[in-house]
């Protein structure tokens, strides 16, 4: 696969990348992206069938993504920069680091994982069907009981009118195409090659499989630091706006510039 990345830039200085969750697009990261460009410089992107890019021709998998993002620093002449990752993000930020440690100044993974059980095996098979055969909004509302807490959730608020359009316009092979390429993947087996500095963030109401992640990663990376946000389930980063901005802030040492 060969999904050339077009960054969405803002701010000057040491770049912080974002990668967003399955379904949503490079939006997802708005809330904090003026903010953080004071301090910093941000990039985010959309995902393949994601955002505004087309669904690839052919199956892809975790490594793809990975070897794509790193193609795209090239083209952008960025040598090194801290990479958050959420949930899928989290995934390839993961092998990214692994296998590209001189890129990696911090990494910041959130409620993501390092494999899935045969049983969330079969869960991704059955999206993945039904975002063919019926569409991924028939899911809508079943995705964002996943995504928020059932009191964040009852207030529709923007980020949830947000969510939901960017899902009724989710390419429907694309999301199926994602949930595939979550089934195979496996970041276990070079976790321990992480090197850089690691801040792993996990909603405390998210599903019992990214909370026993958190445990293991923390465990098998070098150098982590965990940080819970609570109440928020699996797109925490929306749900706790200001303790997201505030851990990340703090763990990469960037603040607003006093003249």
């Amino acid at each position: 696969m060969n999904n050339e990345i077009h960054f969405y830039t803002h701010g000057q200085g040491h770049p912080i990348i974002f990668i967003h969750s399955l379904g949503l697009d490079h939006n997802l990261w708005n809330f904090c992206i003026e903010e953080l460009s004071t301090m910093a410089q941000t990039l985010t992107y959309d995902l393949p069938g994601h955002g505004i890019n087309p669904p690839p021709e052919y199956p892809y998998n975790i490594e793809d993504l990975s070897s794509d993002l790193i193609k795209a620093l090239k083209r952008n002449k960025i040598s090194k920069a801290s990479f958050v990752g959420l949930s899928i993000g989290g995934m390839v930020a993961q092998h990214l680091a692994a296998h590209n440690p001189d890129v990696v100044e911090k990494l910041i993974l959130i409620d993501t994982t390092t494999k899935y059980s045969q049983e969330w095996k079969k869960n991704w098979a059955q999206r993945a069907s039904i975002a063919r055969s019926q569409g991924v909004s028939t899911m809508k509302e079943k995705l964002l009981e996943a995504f928020f807490t059932p009191d964040f959730l009852s207030h529709n608020s923007s980020e949830i009118k947000y969510c939901r359009s960017v899902i009724n316009s989710m390419s429907d092979e694309g999301y199926a195409l994602a949930c595939e390429a979550l089934a195979l993947a496996n970041t276990e087996d070079y976790a321990s090659l992480i090197d850089s500095d690691t801040l792993i963030m996990c909603g405390r109401e998210d599903n019992i499989l990214f909370k026993e992640a958190v445990s293991w990663l923390d465990e098998n990376i070098k150098k982590t630091q965990v940080e819970w946000l609570s109440p928020a389930q699996h797109v925490s980063p929306l749900e706790r706006q200001e303790d997201f901005i505030k851990h990340l802030r703090a763990f990469l040492k960037i603040y607003a510039m006093i003249f």
